[in-house]
């Protein structure tokens, strides 16, 4: 099988058209793509050997610029749009030495006029970035403390102006400010309170398949994923596995169908 064929939407109404790759992200040797149909707009998983992307890295790369509402190739109409990191980074043995940082891509379609967000690993994504010509210098990413946003070096473990631990005493991952249990490994965070830190509004994206969802949805409509927990109501965060407030589990959604 090609890597056309690999990536191309499997709904025979669709013929072969290629999906386009809304988020690309490295886990070990291989790399997940999440894709969308232009014409049904059906999304898929792929999973790709990064052995290999020397002959599926040109085909992926292209179809991301795609616009995956209407099809339209946009090589020079996008723009970076934020940085973050997999929970990962904040293992105590992998803290620096294998972060996964992602990247996020705006691009704006010149046929439908559509704002589409796409995620990428940082790994990947000076591969992709080949694809289109003179791609703009990637934007310096700024350590902050979580609670207080205050500068912090890299391989802090205590913020040195608020002094709270940023990560989970039991598992090592992020402890978002406010949360009262880790959203990896679900234990209790012993912590003082701190006061708010404001935040710029967040869009009603699925962290999953990227669609839109109804303001105080339970559940994405499109693949499952938990937006809003079930049991007590709070937030998920992005990548959540416990729910920050109650520790429930969070569903997460399923693209297969």
């Amino acid at each position: 099988m090609s890597y056309e064929e690999k990536i191309a939407c499997k709904r025979k109404k669709c013929a072969g058209t290629l999906t386009v790759p809304i988020k690309i992200i490295q886990k070990g040797s291989s790399a997940i793509v999440v894709s969308r149909c232009p014409s049904c707009h059906a999304s898929f998983k792929t999973i790709l050997s990064l052995e290999n992307k020397d002959k599926w890295g040109p085909i992926v790369g292209k179809q991301f610029f795609v616009c995956d509402v209407c099809g339209t190739y946009n090589p020079d109409n996008w723009q970076y749009s934020g940085s973050g990191y997999g929970m990962s980074m904040w293992h105590p043995y992998w803290y620096w030495t294998n972060r996964q940082e992602r990247l996020k891509i705006t691009i704006q379609c010149r046929n439908c006029r559509k704002k589409r967000k796409k995620v990428i690993s940082s790994e990947l994504w000076s591969d992709i970035a080949k694809i289109v010509e003179k791609p703009p210098e990637k934007p310096p990413v700024e350590l902050q403390c979580p609670h207080c946003r205050a500068p912090i070096s890299e391989g802090a473990k205590v913020c040195p102006s608020c002094n709270k631990e940023i990560a989970c005493s039991k598992c090592g991952a992020a402890i978002a400010p406010g949360a009262k249990f880790c959203s990896s490994c679900g234990d209790k965070v012993e912590k003082f309170e701190v006061p708010a830190v404001s935040a710029p509004p967040k869009e009603n994206v699925c962290p999953t398949c990227n669609e839109e969802y109804d303001k105080g949805s339970i559940f994405c409509s499109v693949c499952g994923q938990e937006i809003n927990c079930d049991k007590c109501g709070s937030e998920i965060q992005d990548g959540a596995l416990f729910c920050t407030n109650c520790g429930d589990p969070v569903t997460k959604g399923d693209l297969s169908t």
